[in-house]
């Protein structure tokens, strides 16, 4: 069985209860929907663990190149356990703290492969999507750009 696979990267914000409907709109094979939804945090941790005030976080993604990384993730997963639909949707341009910034659904007969394949998608969404973050305070200085997290590598090794 393929997959149904739906990749958006937009500027424009979701509904994540209509993304969710989405998912199970006339699906009775699948008895299995995980849903992982992103919002920016008002801070950002420092490499000396404390925090910094964070009111818009900037995303910049080369269009055509996001996308097709975003459904290479999305079909590793769906070769890795069966799905039967993914959903993928991630942010660009200035987004403020609490907006949702990712949305990943994924729907399967079982609970463990939907789950799991989930987790697979956002552990690689957050190293392996090709987005550029820059942090502005709430001061609104210039902001500065996030370098990657050696916890986000950490995290691929599971998998």
């Amino acid at each position: 069985m393929t997959a149904d696979i739906s990749i958006a990267v937009q500027a424009e914000g979701f509904d994540p209860g209509a993304e969710y409907n989405r998912l199970r709109r006339a699906n009775f094979a699948d008895g299995a929907t995980a849903v992982f939804v992103g919002n920016v945090r008002d801070f950002s941790p420092t490499e000396t663990g404390g925090h910094q005030q964070v009111s818009v976080l900037e995303l910049e993604h080369y269009p055509g190149m996001a996308e097709s990384a975003l459904a290479a993730i999305a079909r590793q997963a769906a070769e890795r356990w069966p799905l039967g639909r993914v959903r993928v949707i991630h942010r660009f341009g200035p987004l403020r703290a609490g907006d949702e910034i990712v949305f990943v659904g994924v729907t399967s007969a079982h609970r463990q492969d939907a789950l799991d394949a989930c987790g697979f998608i956002m552990d690689f969404l957050k190293s392996r999507a090709p987005f550029w973050k820059k942090e502005v305070n709430k001061d609104g200085e210039q902001g500065t750009w996030v370098a990657a997290r050696s916890s986000d590598e950490k995290a691929l090794k599971k998998w």
